[in-house]
């Protein structure tokens, strides 16, 4: 029987200009260290623990976007404060990008 090949979906396009900011923030040596220091903080998932489970963190969310604003000074603030950053499994992760994208897509 004949292999039939799909051809691949291509991805969006994205904002050149909005990775790019993402790129360098994320790559920063600013943003490492406080990536590991907000992991040594807070090693398990916080939503999670508010169930009452165990379970280990894996990525770190911004609770407030960084990328919501144009203003450079607020997009610095919110990308780098501790208090706007939370611990997160990656299951938790998946369902709150998840949720953010249905409510937007609702309006």
């Amino acid at each position: 029987m004949p292999t039939i090949n799909k051809p691949k979906r291509k991805k969006p396009k994205t904002n050149n200009q909005y990775d790019s900011e993402r790129r360098r923030i994320y790559n920063s040596e600013r943003w490492r260290s406080l990536r590991l220091r907000k992991f040594a903080a807070n090693p398990l998932c916080e939503v999670c623990e508010e169930k009452g489970l165990t379970v280990p963190a894996e990525d770190i969310h911004h609770i407030k976007s960084f990328m919501g604003t144009d203003d450079k000074v607020t997009q610095g603030w919110l990308a780098y404060d501790m208090d706007n950053l939370q611990s997160l499994c990656k299951q938790c992760h998946q369902l709150i990008h998840n949720e953010h994208a249905q409510s937007c897509n609702q309006t």
